[in-house]
């Protein structure tokens, strides 16, 4: 009889190096990510080539080392656990290169260039046109996704489509070669967009509109009193509107309290209580959110190296994976050229 456990499927995921991680990103993956880490083999990249793509500066490269560590101890901070799951640099492992060159020859610029995500990638950094390395955005994702053979993505709503590039690029190889990626799929978060304190735009580094996971109580307080509400409430005993009201989003997402929320809601609407009570309220729901990955924060940092050696250990486990991908990829190719083998 054979009581050999079943290999896991595989999660692929992760972020840019661009700044401190956020609350839209906890909903939007960063939960998913740390209930998932027993039910899967994860891995978690630093994407830090992705970067390039907007900002290439060398001004900009030399940030990295010290953002790299601070979204790392982001993910610990979460309760993303190393001894479970793989963190890694996407440069540090040389088969990315290689994959992604690969995949570029299996996708059409037509088919990037229907991606509305990159247009407003663009148009956020203010570029006057395309670059190439842009537009091959979804293909590098493609890439990361696929060198450790991933089955599921937890993504943000806004690379959904990329990661249907990905699909349809494994669909294109397995079918010109052999059977060798697996078709992943997506998955959300229940909340796959977070509005931003401003309560116009999603949450977003860039737009001065997030609250960071990193943040001190007193940022918090300071961020959620500034929040927008009902713009057609005049007075705390006009009826106040509860859906769309970002301060109640908020209390929706976060607030372990379930009966103060609907006690909140039920009274806003009949105008018998002031936003600034409201957003009081956010602030001890989202400060009893916090506080533990404030602690946990702490504990990484209090030890000198740690998050270094996380990396270190991660990476290399990423690039071993990736070099039996990429045996796999040559060999279904007939790109391995075993004749060849002394030079």
């Amino acid at each position: 009889m054979n009581d050999r456990t079943p290999p896991r499927q595989r999660i692929l995921t992760g972020d840019r190096p661009t700044g401190d991680l956020h609350l839209g990103h906890y909903v939007g993956s960063l939960k998913n990510r740390v209930l998932l880490q027993d039910e899967y083999e994860c891995f978690f990249i630093i994407a830090d080539l992705h970067t390039l793509t907007t900002k290439p500066e060398a001004e900009a490269i030399r940030e990295l080392p010290s953002i790299i560590r601070r979204l790392v101890l982001d993910y610990l901070s979460v309760g993303i656990d190393p001894e479970k799951s793989t963190i890694f640099v996407q440069s540090l492992v040389p088969e990315t290169y290689e994959l992604n060159l690969l995949f570029e020859m299996l996708v059409t610029v037509p088919r990037l260039q229907r991606l509305p995500s990159l247009k407003d990638m663009a148009r956020a950094a203010h570029l006057q046109a395309m670059p190439l390395g842009l537009l091959g955005y979804p293909v590098l994702q493609a890439a990361d996704i696929l060198l450790p053979r991933a089955h599921l993505v937890p993504v943000g709503k806004d690379n959904l489509g990329h990661v249907e590039v990905t699909r349809e690029i494994a669909r294109r190889f397995n079918q010109l070669y052999r059977d060798v990626f697996p078709e992943p799929d997506a998955l959300m978060g229940e909340i796959p967009t977070l509005v931003g304190i401003d309560g116009k735009q999603k949450m977003s580094k860039s737009l001065d509109n997030a609250i960071f996971l990193c943040d001190a109580a007193e940022t918090v307080r300071a961020k959620v009193m500034r929040m927008y509400t009902d713009p057609t409430r005049i007075h705390p005993t006009d009826p106040g509107h509860v859906e769309g009201n970002p301060v109640f989003d908020y209390h929706f997402a976060f607030n372990d309290d379930r009966a103060e929320v609907e006690e909140l809601a039920e009274r806003y609407r009949a105008g018998r209580v002031g936003d600034v009570e409201v957003k009081k309220r956010l602030v001890a729901a989202l400060n009893r959110f916090l506080d533990p990955i404030r602690e946990r924060r702490a504990s990484y940092e209090a030890t000198p190296g740690l998050v270094d050696q996380i990396i270190v250990t991660g990476t290399r486990r990423a690039r071993a994976e990736a070099a039996l991908t990429m045996r796999l990829v040559r060999a279904a190719m007939g790109m391995d050229y075993g004749w060849l083998k002394e030079a």
